[in-house]
């Protein structure tokens, strides 16, 4: 059993939807991304700056975490296995809206006595986050950073979609342009943005149904699914091959999308924002992806049919037939509906099985297993095409690979 069995009321459930989605958004929209060689680092904010005399503040963390030398000890070691993707101020404000998130949840699903022990076993129960399930996802959560930082020690980087952007954007330009300026406008500027959002969305949520559609992608993606119980880090748990599907998909549909509009308007990106915009959508994206896979079935109530709760997409975890292939949705939970393959949102954990078969599960019980269980099962689906292929004519089918 996940969850204890008090009841939460419809409100509570409603509120702490509000509260959890607005520190999400602030938490993406205080994200600065990193601009590309030969881009202006000076921002609207800082011409606005100059033009009206006045003066912005900024509170930057890193200053915080110098003065309070004993917090940047403490992240140090993350800090050296993240490399460069780690931002002490990134961090610290991660770690203020965390605690955050865990009293509010803790206030909505206020046990009889409020103590700190309370709050543990409600926010963070050992149960679920020390399980030996979790514990993998806690090694995942380290190994695919260090990884790309190792990769790109190594000078080796996966494309990125304003490299794709840039190559259609050019593509397009020797067939002439349009010759359109986009005005600069709020709304405009929202309709992008949410665009980019959708779009990118998609392209995960066409990904993922083909990882349960296609046999050999599905040995892949069984890693994700053999977590046992959810903790936010279970969105990091999966294949690396997993990882850089997804990567390819968001970064082709976005870097398209990016790149029409650039050949549309080729001033659109000094006007609108699109770098700013995207990292924000992609933060965005990833922060929902994390919280999707919280252990408490928390429900966005009437907007479950737009955006995925934990209480959403628990029911893809579940392990049985009725739950089989439904809720894909990453973050946009209409595509369910648009396709077919929307269930209802989970209410009562009590007598739910995560992950999958026992004697798959056996399989992957491990981050070695995890990591080689998905080449044995195409080498075990291979071997026995070819046997089918050998006695043909036997009645045997073949396994499919696709």
């Amino acid at each position: 059993m996940l969850l204890h069995n008090r009841s939460i009321s419809t409100s509570n459930q409603r509120l702490i939807t509000f509260v959890i989605s607005a520190l999400l958004f602030f938490t993406g929209m205080s994200h600065t991304p990193t601009l590309t060689a030969g881009e202006t680092q000076g921002t609207a904010e800082e011409t606005a700056s100059a033009s009206t005399g006045t003066t912005t503040y900024d509170v930057d963390l890193a200053v915080i975490f110098d003065e309070h030398h004993w917090l940047k000890f403490a992240l140090e070691p993350v800090a050296e296995i993240f490399g460069s993707q780690f931002d002490y101020r990134e961090a610290g404000l991660s770690l203020l809206l965390t605690i955050i998130c865990l009293l509010v949840v803790y206030l909505l699903f206020l046990p009889q006595r409020i103590t700190l022990r309370s709050f543990w076993q409600t926010t963070l129960p050992a149960r679920v986050y020390l399980h030996p399930s979790s514990r993998i996802d806690y090694v995942c959560l380290f190994i695919y950073p260090a990884l790309l930082t190792l990769l790109s020690y190594a000078g080796i980087e996966l494309v990125s979609e304003w490299q794709v952007s840039s190559q259609i954007a050019q593509s397009l330009h020797d067939y002439g342009t349009p010759g359109i300026v986009i005005p600069e406008h709020v709304v405009l500027t929202g309709i992008v943005f949410l665009l980019g959002a959708i779009i990118g969305d998609f392209s995960q949520f066409a990904v993922h149904v083909l990882y349960h559609k296609v046999p050999a992608l599905w040995e892949f993606h069984k890693a994700h699914h053999s977590a046992k119980v959810l903790t936010p880090f279970t969105g990091l748990r999966d294949h690396p091959i997993i990882f850089v599907i997804d990567t390819f998909a968001y970064v082709g549909l976005v870097g398209l999308y990016v790149g029409v509009l650039q050949w549309i308007d080729p001033t659109i990106m000094d006007r609108v924002y699109l770098w700013q915009a995207s990292a924000i959508v992609f933060q965005l994206y990833f922060l929902g992806f994390l919280t999707s896979h919280y252990h408490l079935p928390v429900s966005f109530g009437i907007f479950d049919r737009v955006l995925v709760s934990p209480a959403y997409h628990m029911v893809h975890h579940v392990n049985h037939p009725d739950f089989y292939d439904k809720n894909f949705a990453h973050i946009f939970s209409f595509w369910d509906r648009l396709f077919g393959t929307d269930a209802p949102s989970i209410t009562d954990t009590n007598g739910l099985v995560f992950g999958i078969s026992p004697d798959e599960q056996r399989l992957y019980d491990g981050v070695i297993k995890l990591h080689l269980a998905p080449f044995i099962g195409l080498y075990r689906m291979a071997k026995k095409n070819l046997a089918v292929m050998l006695k043909s004519g036997t009645g045997d089918e073949p396994v499919p690979l696709l």
